[in-house]
Order: C-alpha cells, then structure tokens, then sequence
C-alpha cells in the first residue's frame, strides 16, 4: 500500500512541477509606476513597486498624443472623449519603453490655473509596444490616471511588466 501511494506521490510530482518550474525563471513579473510630466517638462520616472529585475530608471518622453483625434461618446448626459493608440516613447538612462495608450477624458469646462486650456481628467489602459536595453523583449500592460492643467500634464501608469 505504501509503495502505491509513493509512486501515486511521485506521478503527480512529475505531472506538476515541471510547469511551475518552467514558469519560474522564464518570466518576471515585476508591479511597477511610471509617473510622467507630459508636458511642458516632457520627462518620466519608472519606480519598481515590488522586487524584481526592473531597476528604476528616469528620462524623456516623446509622444504623439496631442496628434491623436478623439471620438466624443455620452455617458450618464457626461460628454467623454476617447483617445486610443496615443503612442509614448520613454527614454531612460537603462533604455528605452515603448507604450500604447487608450484613455477617455472629461473636460472640467474650466481654466483653473489660468494658462487658457480648460483642465480635464482622464482614466485609461496602457501597454507596452517594444523596448530596448532593460527592457528588451518586455511585455507588460496596466491602468493609469491623467490631470492636464493645460500646462502641465501629468500622468500615472501602474501595473506589470514581465520580462522573458
């Protein structure tokens, strides 16, 4: 009866671990924030929120999002406008991100740190399209919050990035 449930033990092993085994040195899941300074600054910081192989790093931006024409909806009598495939370029000292962002804005109809743009909010998903350097062959996705004053803009991304 021993000898069964020994050989039962050892068949299940064998059928279990080698994935979880596989699936630990093979990717890295890593929580992280980038905050951005969107304009006028045009600079980030990428912040690890756990441990992991993601260092923190900081640099420029490059973006196309002012380019990017909006699509108005009406949700709850609230005008909201969509902006999808904004594509943002991070620039660090360890190497370069590439993200892709979908985010939906309101307008808060008014002007107030006086620079002439009304100010408005937005909630969004972002990704991440390439990267070099530390981030070479990364993958990773995650949520992320706007405020933009006119000027300045600024942003938040949390979520995960998984290296191979």
């Amino acid at each position: 009866m021993n000898a069964r449930v020994v050989a039962l033990l050892a068949l299940a092993a064998a059928v279990t671990l080698p994935p979880v085994a596989a699936a630990g040195p093979h990717a890295a899941k890593q929580r992280v924030a980038i905050d951005l300074k969107l304009y006028p600054q045009k600079t980030f910081v990428l912040t690890p929120l756990q441990a992991g192989p993601m260092k923190t790093d900081s640099g420029t931006i490059s973006h196309n999002f002012l380019s990017i024409p909006g699509r108005e909806v009406m949700r709850d009598g609230q005008k909201v406008t969509i902006y999808d495939g904004g594509v943002a370029t991070l620039t660090g000292k360890r190497g370069t991100l590439t993200t892709r962002d979908r985010n939906e804005w309101v307008h808060l109809e008014r002007d107030g740190n006086g620079d002439g743009e009304l100010d408005a909010i937005a909630i969004g998903t972002w990704k991440v399209v390439r990267g070099t350097g530390q981030y070479a062959g990364i993958a990773g996705k995650g949520r992320g919050g706007h405020v933009g004053l006119g000027s300045p803009w600024y942003a938040r991304y949390e979520g995960f990035l998984t290296l191979p």
